[in-house]
């Protein structure tokens, strides 16, 4: 049975009136309306991202460059690799491109990237993409289904491109830790390109870490003493309110207030990044029943099931344009969708 009470998440159970809690958080980013033309990229049957039951294609990273949008992102098939594992499914990373950020064209020239030659192993999800001076750095979660005790294959992995089409592979990015790093997000700013606070990038990781860098490639990760509320990161942001420079939001996603998945925004500061200041009591992003999509059944009728993640809402894809911040989340895991917000003047 589905037990709302065992996802609150920590946070306050009375009642919160969200015009309120907009006007006493005034750092925060939202409230966010979700766009009626949802999905905005679906599963191709037959091809590298077909889909399957609780998967599908999700958890991009979105990049828009010469006023074209490159979402980037992640397309998952059932397992087609002999291994002793409990998994059964197997992902890679691919880029879809837009002109107006609802009508994607799915690459099929270079997609997918990674699981080529020994690679063709390992499963790669879940995006975080920054800019800077020109290079593109993708990293991601790369996982060994059979080795997953083994850090030097599984974990944060780093890839670096110049057109966000042809990417050299890095690697593992923490291959001597001794505890797995996943869902790295780099500090970044609007237009996400990587930002540095006091001379070093910044990448907030699950389970109570934090990396720094001097170069976005090489990272030394170290535990932090205070662990945010909301889950995990989805994105950390910076350099978005004229008037809080110093502000940064750790987007998150996790058990929040009754859902299983629903999106959260917890409150730091470039003067001590690693401590968490605020967060809003109730998530910006939350499943709607009124979308099939979003509770684990098909976009088209007659609504078949196509997910058992009925209340999840994840996501790695933000920007800002043309004085609007575009979101791209994943409805049940399977299908990528977008809701937008005014910027804040």
């Amino acid at each position: 049975m589905y037990d709302p009470a065992a996802y609150w998440g920590g946070f306050p159970t009375g009642e919160v009136n969200e015009k309120e809690m907009w006007h006493e958080a005034p750092w925060a980013i939202g409230p966010f309306t979700k766009h009626p033309g949802n999905p905005v990229l679906a599963p191709s049957p037959g091809t590298w991202d077909t889909g399957r039951m609780d998967g599908g294609v999700h958890n991009g990273a979105i990049i828009i460059r010469n006023d074209r949008f490159y979402y980037v992102y992640r397309g998952e098939r059932p397992l087609d690799v002999k291994m002793k594992s409990d998994f059964d499914y197997i992902c890679d990373i691919g880029v879809a491109t837009g002109d107006d950020g609802v009508h994607f064209t799915k690459d099929t020239a270079n997609s997918p990237f990674f699981r080529k030659g020994t690679d063709h192993r390992y499963s790669y999800e879940d995006v975080n993409l920054v800019e800077y001076q020109g290079v593109y750095y993708l990293f991601c979660n790369q996982w060994d289904w059979e080795h997953q005790a083994d850090h030097s294959v599984n974990g944060t992995f780093l890839a670096t491109s110049t057109d966000l089409l042809h990417w050299k592979k890095h690697g593992i990015v923490f291959p001597k830790a001794t505890r797995t790093h996943r869902n790295g997000v780099v500090l970044h700013d609007p237009q996400n390109r990587a930002v540095k606070v006091d001379r070093k990038f910044i990448m907030y990781i699950n389970d109570g870490l934090m990396a720094y860098s001097d170069d976005l490639i090489h990272w030394e990760s170290r535990d932090v003493k205070e662990r945010w509320p909301g889950g995990e990161g989805c994105l950390a942001l910076a350099h978005y309110s004229k008037e809080k420079p110093e502000d940064i939001i750790l987007f998150t996603g996790g058990n929040h207030t009754g859902h299983f998945y629903a999106i959260g925004e917890v409150l730091f500061s470039a003067t001590d990044p690693e401590k968490p200041r605020a967060w809003l009591p109730r998530p910006v992003l939350q499943a709607d029943e009124k979308y099939p999509w979003e509770i684990g059944l098909s976009a088209e009728p007659p609504h078949e099931p196509i997910s058992t993640f009925r209340d999840c809402i994840f996501f790695n894809a933000l920007t800002l344009y043309r004085g609007k911040w575009w979101l791209y989340y994943g409805g049940s895991e399977y299908y990528t969708c977008l809701a937008t917000a005014a910027a804040r003047v």
